[in-house]
């Protein structure tokens, strides 16, 4: 089976060539399993998520479509030292990029001891959003604790174009490039920051946005675009920050919760960011964002760029004015309150780290946001750039990182 990419699919695939953006979800467990039991369940649910059997060939004039394979997804061991050990082999994951041409199109890492362990999915963008992480992460703890799958034919992996409506059909294509790059075998590690909010800090956060007319997303943006202000040795008249949205609502899916790529990027602007207060900015971001119609940009962005798309000729010029229409400085993707059980027979789940996105560019900074339960986690993904010293490059991320979050306790607690 096969299918052609989506306008989306297609545009991530393309971007993700020259500015990698692999991404991963985090989760941390506690219970013992074993290393075949967990190849037995990841069998079982890629056999359920048809984009997780996919690799993707380009045809006779380079448009590219996914091509079903039986490859089983790649699963390494190891041995878990201690609570950090996760982000230090995830930085080194997150810089070996998948090779889009060979199936499936993600991995998986166990790191594991006699009584926790940290189950670590990364996923190329153009098969997956952060929800898609999630609801794959939940399905291997479901399987682990004894239930089981069938399979989904590949019809039921829909492109988010051809799951709403509104979006007029496909131009008809012209002959592409057919020299696409593969992938880079090597970038520099990205620095991942990560802390897990307490239920108290967590429900502080909540009643304190709610008071100040906002809401946790705003106030979480506001932290992290006020530290990037106060860090920035070039201080800008306006700074950006990307928000990608989950529109899996407003679309009609066969599999509602299941893998694809379902997301609407917004962008909200900020100007004079050192004289701003924090709860104004926090405000601005909501107001900003509850402004955008989502249908209505995704319909536009895709008859924007779907013509484009189709009458290609040269890749790279393309997607370096496509990241010159997205300058931002910041971006901040909150998965919002994860609606799941924590506990599966004998494993539990006591925390997400997700996503964790390798940015496409240099000093790019990417905040996910996940909350499970009582407990809120930020984990902070920036790339530093090429040739810069790397214990410099810690230093500047954990101070980055440190600063946003002071910045949202003290918001929160004043």
């Amino acid at each position: 089976m096969e299918r052609y990419l989506g306008a989306f699919e297609h545009l991530y695939w393309l971007y993700n060539q020259f500015y990698p953006m692999d991404f991963a979800t985090v989760a941390k467990l506690q219970g013992q399993f074993s290393l075949d039991q967990l190849s037995t369940v990841l069998r079982q649910v890629q056999q359920h998520h048809p984009l997780l059997r996919v690799r993707i060939v380009t045809d006779a004039i380079g448009q590219p479509k996914f091509v079903e394979a039986d490859d089983e997804i790649p699963l390494r061991l190891v041995a878990r030292t201690d609570d950090q050990h996760w982000q230090a082999e995830l930085e080194v994951e997150l810089a070996r990029s998948l090779d889009w041409q060979v199936a499936p199109l993600l991995r998986v890492v166990l790191l594991q001891s006699r009584t926790e362990s940290e189950l670590m999915i990364i996923c190329h963008h153009a098969i997956a959003d952060g929800l898609s992480g999630i609801y794959l992460m939940r399905d291997i703890v479901q399987g682990l604790g004894g239930k089981t799958f069938e399979r989904s034919n590949f019809s039921a992996a829909l492109s988010l174009e051809s799951a709403i409506s509104g979006i007029a059909p496909c131009p008809k294509a012209s002959p592409k490039p057919k020299d696409y790059l593969p992938p880079l075998s090597r970038r520099p590690h990205p620095h991942i920051r990560n802390v897990v909010l307490s239920p108290e800090l967590t429900q502080k956060l909540i009643q304190r946005s709610r008071a100040e007319r906002t809401t946790v997303h705003g106030a979480i943006s506001a932290a992290f675009l006020l530290a990037l202000a106060q860090q920035d040795v070039k201080p800008r008249d306006v700074m950006r920050c990307l928000h990608p949205v989950n529109v899996r609502s407003q679309l009609s899916l066969p599999m509602p919760d299941g893998v694809g790529l379902y997301i609407c990027l917004c962008m909200t602007t900020h100007s004079r960011m050192a004289d701003s207060a924090f709860w104004d900015v926090a405000r601005s971001v909501k107001s900003q964002l509850s402004q955008i119609d989502t249908a209505r940009h995704l319909v536009e962005e895709r008859q924007l760029r779907q013509p484009t798309m189709a009458n290609l000729t040269d890749a790279t010029a393309f997607v370096k004015e496509l990241q010159s229409q997205y300058p931002c400085q910041l971006t901040v993707t909150n998965l919002g309150r994860i609606d799941m059980a924590q506990q599966y027979g004998n494993i539990r789940i006591e925390a997400l780290h997700a996503p964790v996105v390798m940015s496409g560019v240099d000093l790019g900074r990417i905040v996910g946001v996940a909350t499970l339960g009582d407990c809120l986690t930020l984990t902070l993904s920036s790339t530093p750039m090429i040739d810069v010293d790397r214990t410099l490059g810690d230093r500047v991320a954990t101070a980055f990182f440190s600063e946003g979050v002071k910045r949202l306790e003290l918001a929160v607690v004043e």
